[in-house]
């Protein structure tokens, strides 16, 4: 396994207007791990994330998402510094579905398809919106917009 790597980075906004964050990863990432894509571990400031070093482009270089939850358990924004502590993720990445999305699932075959193809993050990301809601009837809208998205192909965000 390899060793923690730890470093100071600034919040930086994806794009003009909007609300997405990452940080630049400040060192080679294929010496250190092998490849450039990379699932890791993360702690922003003691806040733990799971998620995947990738190249954004050739001139901004490798970087690392935080999220909006992320930004808001650390209590920072763009343009603040964030201690970053960062380590291969070599776990499987499981995502418990409940039962009654896996029941709306397993009744539509293309649904339940396009779902399982996904990707860890947009499968963990659809769970914890609908198990996110308080009402049972939100939940339950929550399951069948799911569903309709799902066939679409649309994933998360």
């Amino acid at each position: 396994m390899s060793k923690a790597k730890q470093f100071k980075a600034i919040i930086e906004r994806s794009r003009a207007g909007m609300d997405a964050a990452f940080v630049k990863i400040p060192f080679d990432v294929n010496a250190v791990f092998g490849k450039t894509r990379v699932k890791v571990k993360v702690l922003f400031d003691e806040a733990e994330y799971r998620g995947s070093i990738a190249i954004m482009d050739k001139n901004t270089g490798a970087i690392l998402g935080l999220t909006k939850e992320i930004r808001r358990q650390i209590g920072k924004s763009f343009g603040d510094e964030v201690h970053v502590e960062v380590i291969e993720d070599t776990e499987p990445r499981v995502v418990i579905v409940p039962d009654d999305f896996q029941k709306a699932l397993n009744s539509n075959n293309d649904a339940k398809n396009i779902f399982d193809n996904f990707a860890y993050t947009h499968r963990k990301e659809y769970v914890n919106w609908i198990n996110e809601a308080k009402k049972t009837e939100t939940r339950q809208r929550r399951i069948e917009k799911s569903i309709k998205m799902i066939t679409s192909g649309k994933k998360y965000s």
